[in-house]
């Protein structure tokens, strides 16, 4: 089975974790220690620290990794440290990035109409996958909240809504799939007895996209739920890897 891994960074997070990858080369070393085949990565320094700078340092970083896709952490484009709308699917094509992140809540910004409205259209247009963070953002608008406000405004856009909680989301999670056809989410932490059978028995496997969370947890942890889910060999490997595979291979850039 060909794992293909959404969520994944390397750097010092600044909370060490028990195992952490400092490096690109530390990265691919545990994901071959694991068998993880490809990764979509961010690093510590997009998350924590500085995403304009390591936005920059990331292309470099995987540069001449063919299993490494290096992803961008989006800000406000009115202060001037992100590309807007009208430079952004220029800037995505000659980075060849096809996939971006959002942490509204710790880059201090309101994920709305009112500031990304033009960049959430064009996204949508271009069917770039847009990845937030479940454990990112705190208050009313947040969490699932915000998922469920984004995709009211921007049904089109590629949502994929990521680290979620342990015990399953189906309540949270399974309105959304029903209604918005591009929204997907991630399966890291999702543990739930039975809950791939349950969930793909009903919608199938085709939005799930397999995610480690490393280095929050070990990447073998995620892989083991999937493998002995009690699922169809063909949806494990639809989820392991395949659906990102097309969502990537989507992308209008």
């Amino acid at each position: 089975m060909e794992f293909f891994d959404c969520n994944v960074y390397y750097g010092k997070p600044p909370v060490p974790t028990y195992r952490i990858a400092p490096t690109v080369a530390d990265l691919l070393a545990e994901m071959d220690w694991n068998g993880i085949g490809e990764a979509l990565v961010t690093s510590a320094q997009q998350r924590y620290d500085d995403p304009v700078t390591a936005n920059s340092q990331i292309l470099r970083d995987c540069a001449g990794e063919p299993r490494l896709h290096p992803t961008w952490v989006i800000l406000p484009c009115q202060t001037g440290e992100f590309p807007g709308p009208d430079a952004l699917a220029t800037a995505l094509r000659q980075a060849q990035v096809k996939a971006l992140w959002a942490f509204p809540s710790r880059n201090k910004y309101l994920l709305d109409r009112n500031t990304f409205g033009p960049t959430l259209e064009l996204l949508s247009d271009l069917q770039v996958p847009l990845f937030i963070s479940l454990t990112d953002s705190s208050g009313p608008y947040s969490g699932w909240a915000l998922m469920s406000a984004i995709l009211a405004d921007f049904p089109r856009l590629t949502l994929v809504a990521a680290d979620q909680d342990c015990w399953g989301q189906d309540r949270f999670f399974r309105p959304l799939v029903e209604k918005y056809p591009r929204f997907y989410f991630d399966v890291y932490e999702f543990e739930l007895a039975h809950g791939y059978k349950d969930y793909c028995d009903k919608y199938g496997p085709d939005r799930m996209l397999f995610a480690s969370g490393f280095p929050g947890i070990n990447m073998g942890a995620q892989m083991f739920n999937l493998l002995h889910a009690d699922i169809r060999e063909d949806w494990k490997e639809a989820i392991a890897g395949g659906n990102l595979r097309r969502l990537l291979a989507e992308v209008k850039l």
